[in-house]
This record gives structure tokens, sequence and C-alpha cells, in this order.
């Protein structure tokens, strides 16, 4: 897991690899942290590890956004 507090944006990132997000008990661990921040007006984003390719999703979202 890695947490990233950009204090000058008020966001707080966290990065949890595959096996962590499965695991109930880190998420359960993790819950006060995000009550805290979002106490003191952060947003928190929580980023998980998939299963599919990065280049087809990267690909797909840029393709996507290009016809907006």
């Amino acid at each position: 897991m890695e947490l990233n507090v950009r204090e000058r944006e008020r966001i707080v990132e966290v990065w949890l690899t595959k096996d962590e997000s499965k695991d109930n008990r880190l998420r359960k661990k993790l819950r006060p942290i995000y009550s805290e921040y979002r106490r003191k007006k952060y947003t928190v984003a929580v980023f998980e590890s998939g299963r599919d390719s990065l280049y087809n999703n990267v690909e797909s979202l840029v393709l996507h956004n290009l016809k907006i």
C-alpha cells in the first residue's frame, strides 16, 4: 500500500496492489484514515491494481476523450 497526501491540492491517494485490494482486514484499517481526511475536507481517492491491460484501457480512454 502507498499513501500519498498532497497538501496543496487537498487530496489523499491510496494505492493498493491486487492482493491488498482483496484484503478486508486492511480495508477496515483504512476506514479511520478516510474519515480523518474527509473531516479535514480532503478528497480521498483509492486506486486498485487492475486485472486488464493498462495499455488497452488507456488507449480506449484516450480515443473516447478525443471524440468528445
